[in-house]
């Protein structure tokens, strides 16, 4: 059960989880990140920050880089 108010992923500091409640981005783009498992309902956990703003995530089994801009475009709530 979601413990906070929504926010986006780009607030989520490393080394917590969060359950995504949206993403607000282009179609192409929400449907790339459904391919990925960062559709609603899923959870994760920020493992590592990037250079340039970004986060590496930990979903399911796998690891990914997001962009500090795409970020912003998935709303989440800490777990």
């Amino acid at each position: 059960m979601p413990t906070s108010p929504p926010t986006t992923l780009a607030e989520v500091p490393v080394g917590n989880r969060a359950i995504v409640t949206a993403t607000t981005t282009a179609p192409d783009l929400i449907r790339r990140l459904a391919e990925l498992g960062v559709r609603p309902g899923a959870s994760l956990t920020v493992v590592q920050r990037t250079a340039g703003g970004g986060r590496v995530i930990d979903i399911g089994s796998a690891r990914y880089a997001i962009d500090n801009r795409t970020l912003h475009h998935i709303e989440v709530h800490h777990a």
